[in-house]
């Protein structure tokens, strides 16, 4: 069981890095978008919630088609399983729970330094 637990949080802390990641890489991409956004009068709640929007938009689909895979996998697994059913609700609803908090705190990161940007660097930039 220690194994397990030690793989499973491995594998969210890596799924959490690599949302990070993709996600600062695409608002590093969009510093110009961002800036001009800004320079116009978007306030910085504003650009926080279009980016964390994006980067929930795709967890939402990946928690769904997820929970899908995990109710397919459980009952093939079945046997494997002590103290809870293949299909016990709670346990998919505090996976999602965790896994969309884990995302949120990812896309927390680059979306706040996106409301750091300053419009006229960002003009400049390129």
């Amino acid at each position: 069981m220690l194994y397990l637990t030690t793989f499973a949080g491995a594998g969210l802390l890596l799924s959490a890095i690599g949302i990070y990641g993709v996600l600062a890489y695409s608002v590093a991409r969009r510093t110009k978008e961002i800036g001009i956004r800004m320079a116009l009068g978007a306030a910085r709640p504003e650009v926080m919630r279009l980016i964390v929007t994006q980067g929930m938009r795709l967890a939402g689909m990946g928690v769904a088609v997820g929970l899908v895979g995990a109710m397919a996998g459980a009952r093939v697994l079945h046997s494997f399983l002590f103290g809870v059913g293949p299909n016990d609700p709670l346990t998919y609803i505090c996976v999602a729970l965790l896994l969309s908090a884990v995302v949120l705190f990812a896309c927390w990161l680059p979306a706040r330094r996106a409301t750091r940007v300053n419009p006229m660097e960002a003009l400049r930039y390129e």
